[in-house]
């Protein structure tokens, strides 16, 4: 048994408070950076932030998510699994949640891994 309080999760989270882009596979629209912040991220994911109801994206949906240089090496330096496409990464919409109540949402992101992957489904992200 835990603690209250205790974090269970296995990576270690970096806080990465900075504006993103991202993308809703199946959507022709990229989301822009003036509503959606990073707020830290892993080597299994990211938690972003958006103040409009409008760019949270659905449960379960594949996003892609822009991210700087930098922060793309850090990611596949850490973990060389991750299925990048360009300067981006995909993940899954795992969690979504209220973040300043009334104000904003806290979107987790669980980054896509090539080993649990088909050759085809990959290539099948890139071509959305």
């Amino acid at each position: 048994m835990h603690p209250e309080g205790d974090d269970k999760r296995e990576f270690l989270r970096i806080d990465h408070e900075k504006p993103i882009n991202f993308k809703v596979l199946k959507s022709a629209r990229l989301i822009s950076r003036s509503d959606v912040a990073s707020r830290n991220i892993s080597a299994s994911g990211l938690l972003f932030r958006t103040s409009n109801e409008i760019s949270v994206p659905a449960l379960s949906s594949i996003v892609w998510i822009e991210l700087d240089q930098n922060m793309i090496g850090v990611c596949s330096e850490i973990e060389q699994d991750l299925v990048t496409f360009k300067n981006g990464v995909y993940g899954r919409v795992v969690r979504i949640a209220e973040g300043e109540p009334g104000i904003s949402f806290d979107i987790g992101v669980c980054f896509l891994r090539k080993s649990r992957m088909t050759e085809n489904e990959i290539k099948e992200l890139a071509s959305v």
